[in-house]
């Protein structure tokens, strides 16, 4: 079976995957969320709401092409 490579967005979806899920990387996702949050302003809520919901989508999208990999590779190995 041969192997496709991913897509131009999948590959950036999984490049922002591996930085949200990097030490500095979450560390400065919360602290641009909190900082977003404390402006206390409708557009700081929109924005943090909106960023948490793609950073939510992102690790989901990198999960599941971790997990098609994975079941990928068992399925080739029998």
């Amino acid at each position: 079976m041969t192997e496709a490579s991913p897509s131009r967005l999948l590959r950036g979806v999984l490049r922002a995957d591996s930085f949200m899920t990097s030490s500095a990387g979450t560390i400065t996702l919360i602290a641009v969320l909190l900082t977003l949050v404390y402006t206390e302003t409708v557009a700081g809520f929109v924005t943090a709401g909106l960023l948490f919901t793609a950073w939510s989508a992102v690790g989901w999208t990198g999960r599941r092409h971790q997990r098609l990999e994975e079941r990928n590779r068992m399925t080739e190995d029998r």
